[in-house]
């Protein structure tokens, strides 16, 4: 055995690049691990933007930033959720819960679905904490209430000020950075030796992190698996619009004839992401959400590589996974590949056996989100030719299983390395229209008088606790004053 890595040499750009270098830094210093990176030109617009699950205040742990500076610095606004209108009868939130509710430790899908059955007519997400604090524009504290513990926010953040915070953490971190409008890599086999700058400079390093996005400037394309079938959308358009007022706490995400585009509510802004059968597709998609500005149109094809991690060379970010702007998985699949870097660091850097695991990680994890944004477009019910493709695209067997189990019984099938809890799948097949044809024999235990009872009390305390939650705005001024 050679030994370990002791130098990875991030190449690429942008949010991907940054975070990747700075939390290599930070975990792996106690080791001896030199952490360079090869800054390439920026893909970002002004009008571009991150969102983001809760669990980014996890990372944020990791590569320590602090939650003030996103609001200060990055146009920080809190969400809960997104809402999805015009893709089937009605909109629908889907909030960032934590808490699952029960009856009796019975799932309260069980329960609603038989209610619903009977004649019903409270919406499943009402009895979201996190959807009614979302459609009323208020943001949970971290106290725990009477409906469970409080859903925390997810965040919408300008991308090219979250990159600049990022990379002013790594020069903090005394992380070397080079600058190249371009490179080239000399290789031996299947491992890159050297990355050749265009001033003539070399970088060296023992693994080198693709972070260049649909360049895959390392990584290369061959074993790039697309997934057009499930997505027939062809480009990504972004955009901004002027900021909202009131704020509001959830995304708003518009199914169009040929696509679809989403709000996503800035400080400054509302940014505007989303994804059309063409360019002619995108430019009416975006007129048809308000007068946006610096609208950039690009060719867009979603899907993975077969393999990741190549030789010594590890690819993260749409260079391994490029996803829809839908769920938040992009952010999502970038911490998945920084905790997997870490957990499965080289110890023989001519033998990076890793490799394997890495590769296995994230088909699951990135499987894993596809399906569920695939589930949004094969439970749409527009009648168009672009979502009847859709809808005819075979899904995975993972995804036929989730789907039919849950309409047959109200039960979620919950995977390995998944991103989005049950109650969250939930929320969006019963949005969708799928109604359980059947509840658990379980909830025969329970009286009808007393279900009943618990889900009109689960609705007051929902309303009592969402009338006591501050605004977003009001949550904005608190976390730039530093409160």
């Amino acid at each position: 055995m050679s030994g370990g890595v002791r130098s990875v040499a991030v190449v690429g750009r942008d949010t991907a690049a940054w975070v990747i270098a700075l939390g290599l830094r930070r975990a792996l210093s106690g080791i001896g691990v030199k952490v360079s990176v090869v800054e390439l030109p920026s893909a970002l617009g002004p009008a571009d933007m991150h969102a983001t699950l809760p669990s980014l205040a996890n990372l944020h742990g990791v590569l320590g930033l602090q939650e003030e500076a996103l609001f200060v610095r990055c146009g920080a606004v809190p969400s809960l959720g997104q809402q999805f209108a015009g893709w089937s009868a009605a909109p629908f939130v889907l909030g960032y819960d934590v808490s699952r509710p029960a009856i009796n430790d019975v799932d309260f899908v069980q329960f609603w679905s038989l209610a619903r059955r009977q004649g019903m007519r409270v919406a499943f997400e009402d009895f979201s904490l996190a959807a009614a604090a979302a459609k009323q524009g208020r943001i949970a504290t971290a106290r725990p209430g009477k409906a469970g513990q409080a859903p925390q926010p997810g965040y919408h953040l300008s991308a090219p000020a979250y990159a600049a915070l990022l990379r002013q953490g790594c020069v903090a971190m005394g992380i070397e950075i080079r600058t190249s409008a371009t490179i080239a890599a000399e290789r031996d086999g299947e491992r890159v030796t050297a990355v050749a700058l265009d001033d003539g400079g070399r970088v060296e390093a023992d693994l080198f992190i693709d972070a260049s996005g649909s360049e895959r400037a390392l990584i290369g394309h061959d074993g790039f698996e697309p997934w057009s079938d499930a997505f027939p959308a062809t480009h990504l358009f972004t955009g901004a619009l002027p900021p909202l007022d009131p704020l509001p706490a959830h995304a708003r995400i518009v199914a169009a004839p040929d696509g679809w585009g989403g709000l996503f509510p800035l400080q400054g802004m509302t940014a505007v992401a989303g994804h059309a059968a063409g360019e002619e597709a995108a430019h009416r998609i975006a007129a048809s959400l308000g007068p946006v500005r610096n609208l950039t149109v690009r060719r867009f094809t979603p899907g993975m590589l077969r393999r990741s991690w190549i030789g010594n060379v590890a690819a993260v970010g749409e260079a391994a996974v490029a996803l829809e702007r839908l769920d938040a998985g992009e952010s999502q699949l970038l911490q998945v590949a920084l905790s997997n870097l870490v957990a499965l660091w080289p110890v023989d850097r001519d033998d990076m056996q890793e490799a394997r695991d890495y590769d296995r990680a994230m088909a699951s994890h990135a499987g894993n989100i596809r399906d569920f944004q695939q589930a949004h477009y094969r439970l749409c019910d527009r009648p168009e030719p672009f979502w009847q493709a859709a809808r005819a695209a075979a899904p995975s067997l993972d995804l036929a299983a989730r789907l039919a189990l849950f309409g047959a019984r109200g039960i979620v099938s919950h995977r390995d390395d998944e991103s989005y809890e049950p109650q969250l799948w939930a929320a969006m097949m019963i949005g969708h229209g799928v109604i359980p044809a059947e509840s658990a024999p379980a909830v025969d235990r329970t009286p009808p008088e007393e279900a009943i009872g618990k889900i009109q009390q689960l609705l007051h305390v929902i309303a009592e606790e969402v009338r006591a939650m501050p605004g977003v705005s009001d949550v904005i001024a608190a976390k730039r004053a530093g409160r």
